[in-house]
């Protein structure tokens, strides 16, 4: 596998990170689909707002994943963190998750933190990665970590 490598997301990733997130909907919350499309003038608004803190992971050239978080009450908050389907399992999410803590440290933020829906499979990756149970929040786990990357 060619060595993956990350870069600052610019405004031309941004039909990326709208096509990974409506394929998410309706592979994990199909059911969410219709308020979602309708709210989809508020998250392109989101993601533009947060493009400085979105970073995209490649892989020999081509976008394999990205993570995007905004700062929030003191912490950085993951909007959301993708690996697309065609780069499965190679350790791209943890090293989404180490860049996000490592740029959130940067940013003076002492935490990270995420929810996500009790269905989706990337819970176990967010507890490998250090991720603590920080609540619940209807059909979403909420989850934790310090700001400080894992060494290695």
């Amino acid at each position: 596998m060619t060595r993956p490598a990350t870069r600052s997301a610019t405004e031309a990733d941004l039909p990326l990170v709208e096509e990974a997130e409506r394929a998410y909907i309706r592979d994990v919350e199909p059911g969410q689909e219709t308020v979602w499309t309708a709210a989809l003038g508020r998250n392109r608004a989101l993601w533009r707002a947060n493009l400085s803190r979105t970073t995209v992971l490649e892989v020999g050239g081509t976008p394999a994943g990205f993570v995007v978080w905004t700062p929030e009450d003191g912490a950085a908050l993951v909007v959301t963190l993708q690996v697309l389907p065609s780069f499965p399992r190679r350790g791209l999410g943890r090293r989404l998750l180490e860049e996000c803590a490592r740029q959130a440290a940067a940013a003076g933020h002492a935490e990270v933190r995420l929810g996500v829906h009790r269905d989706n499979p990337a819970r176990a990756l967010y507890e490998a990665a250090g991720f603590a149970p920080a609540g619940e929040d209807g059909a979403y786990l909420l989850y934790r970590r310090t700001a400080v990357p894992a060494a290695g």
